[in-house]
């Protein structure tokens, strides 16, 4: 779907279509023209266009990033060393789906940062 169609139905055609959530202009104070040459083109057709202008292929097949960055990526406190470490075990993530060919096989690959700490054994010890 084009990035303002949002919804989806899976138990058959979609009865209503609403606005995607991030999508409706910029605020009146900054005095702008909004100009959306892409705004009803479907994901495929903005790739076929970004070929078209000779686009690197790594820009054109990247996955989505969330408007709201990193920080929704991150469960609990939000620092530079947990968005160090995120950005990290991202790109470790992200490297080897495409070592095995496997980033253009999902929509969508990602870290997410939990609050979590794991016991593990190295040699006789508990780390």
């Amino acid at each position: 779907y084009p990035d303002v169609i949002e919804s989806v139905s899976f138990k058959g055609p979609s009865a209503t279509i609403k606005s995607h959530h991030n999508v409706g202009g910029l605020p009146e104070e900054m005095k702008l023209d909004l100009i959306e040459p892409v705004r009803e083109l479907f994901k495929d057709e903005v790739r076929e266009v970004g070929k078209a202008l000779g686009i690197p292929a790594h820009f054109i097949g990247r996955h989505p990033f969330p408007g709201p960055g990193l920080g929704i990526r991150v469960i609990g406190e939000l620092n530079k060393e947990r968005l160090d470490l995120l950005r990290e075990a991202d790109f470790i993530f992200v490297e080897e789906l495409k070592k095995q060919n496997l980033y253009h096989e999902v929509w969508q690959a990602l870290a997410v940062l939990l609050p979590v700490q794991s016991v593990g054994v190295m040699g006789d010890e508990r780390t």
